[in-house]
């Protein structure tokens, strides 16, 4: 297991000497399976972080930045706030998937929470990082949100593969049994932050 720490975008985006650092890393960010996790981080990241559109955060190889003051990023997530549809749902399915949500049967839209990017570099294997500690320290960061202002449902979309390999033993339910226009699942999970509070 690699030793990392988590080191949110926006915290360093400011800091003029950190620039050809994060350029350089994020050039060197690669993940075969995924290339939207490639483009994502070197093309949007950045842009997404100036807008407050959605909020990145890169997992660093702690060795290499506190002994050579490399700067390696060896996974990352980004989250953001959304708003689902849900005004052409039946009732039925309304109420399957938001449970006593006050006043669900009116409702077109609620809040939930978006995982925009989740994934790991190749040059890190999952015995280094596991996707499992990926995922507890998404939900670690956004159950800080959800500790201000509420909220206990997740949004992301996936590949097929990705959602038999990862997302559904993770609990995630597909929204819709068909894939989108992106030949992706649009997939959602409840989930109680409380336990993420203290770790």
């Amino acid at each position: 297991m690699i030793d990392y720490v988590i080191i949110p975008l926006g915290e360093i985006l400011g800091k003029e000497y950190v620039k050809e650092k994060l350029e350089s890393a994020f050039k060197k960010f690669s993940c075969q399976r995924e290339r939207d996790l490639e483009d994502f981080l070197m093309q949007k990241s950045i842009a997404y972080e100036k807008t407050n559109y959605g909020k990145t955060y890169l997992f660093i190889d702690e060795n290499k930045l506190v002994n050579n003051n490399e700067f390696i990023v060896l996974a990352y997530f980004t989250i953001a706030q959304n708003s689902l549809d849900i005004s052409t749902m039946s009732k039925k399915k309304k109420r399957k998937i938001l449970g006593e949500y006050p006043g669900r049967d009116s409702l077109s839209s609620i809040p939930t929470y978006l995982i925009g990017q989740l994934g790991r570099c190749d040059n890190c294997s999952s015995l280094d990082l596991s996707g499992q500690q990926i995922l507890d320290e998404c939900y670690h960061a956004i159950s800080l949100a959800a500790r201000i202002v509420g909220g206990n449902m997740l949004i992301l979309e996936c590949r097929e593969h990705m959602f038999e390999k990862f997302y559904q033993p993770q609990g995630f339910k597909k929204l819709y049994d068909e894939l989108n226009e992106e030949s992706l699942f649009t997939l959602f999970k409840k989930i109680n932050f409380e336990e993420y509070w203290n770790t």
